[in-house]
């Protein structure tokens, strides 16, 4: 079971061999083309089921095409960690998956979403991504060491802090899309953008706090905090509810 999940397995390597990467892409990509091609003179879904694929998958293909230059630019294997890579792996994952913002793009467009909404929403859509893979410096194991040894019990964990900004992002920013008071307006992109900084900076803002954000309960407390401060100030700049703009309720 841990070798299923490359747990404590240090002889094979998280991403795959370039060979294989182009096995699966040709055998998932090549697949969907010619269901899309048989498909095409009934109707256009399965043309654009290919190409919301191919943005959503494709980023992270080229990541794992090009893991081995990575590895050896940004030593994403680590084998004195028990996992036997880095953190940065999944900040590099989490990058790769930003090009899923093209599908979002195409799926506001054809839900005739006017076009500068849909690329803010697209781009909205990225931020969490990109914010997080693109510190693959700050999330990586230089975040577990200290003068050559591991000293902390968490880190920069990039799976523990891209789930949250995702929930500002897209509750902040998306807020401000529909607001009709310039003040609230103002004061979520403020806020939000603040909540972006302390999620994405986390080793600069360290140094200005009382406790150590890279242990365990630091990071927990680190993250609640941001959560907490965000959901006030939504709360506070919001005029109309995100739910009812959703749907979700009346």
């Amino acid at each position: 079971m841990l070798k299923l999940f490359n747990l404590f397995n240090i002889d094979e390597k998280y991403f795959a061999d370039k060979k294989t990467v182009k096995k699966r892409f040709i055998k998932l990509f090549g697949g969907f083309l010619l269901i899309a091609i048989l498909i095409s003179p009934f109707t256009w879904i399965g043309f654009l089921f290919f190409l919301l694929l191919l943005f959503a998958l494709g980023g992270i293909f080229l990541i794992e095409y090009y893991s081995d230059e990575l590895d050896e630019k940004y030593h994403l294997y680590n084998f004195n960690n028990f996992r036997g890579y880095s953190y940065q792996i999944f900040a590099f994952t989490i990058l790769g998956f930003s090009t899923t913002s093209l599908s979002v793009l195409m799926m506001c467009l054809c839900a005739e979403v006017n076009i500068i909404k849909s690329i803010l929403i697209a781009i909205i859509f990225a931020l969490p991504f990109l914010g997080i893979g693109l510190k693959f410096k700050t999330f990586n194991d230089s975040s577990l060491e200290e003068n050559g040894e591991i000293v902390y019990d968490a880190g920069y964990e990039p799976n523990y802090y891209w789930p949250v900004l995702t929930i500002c992002c897209y509750l902040g920013y998306t807020q401000c899309l529909y607001e009709t008071s310039i003040i609230n307006m103002a004061g979520l992109l403020i806020s939000t953008t603040a909540c972006f900084i302390w999620l994405t900076f986390p080793d600069k803002i360290n140094k200005c706090l009382p406790f150590e954000n890279r242990s365990k309960k630091g990071e927990i407390l680190y993250l609640a905090i941001a959560l907490i401060i965000f959901f006030i100030l939504l709360y506070q700049f919001t005029t109309i509810p995100f739910t009812e703009l959703t749907g979700i309720t009346n």
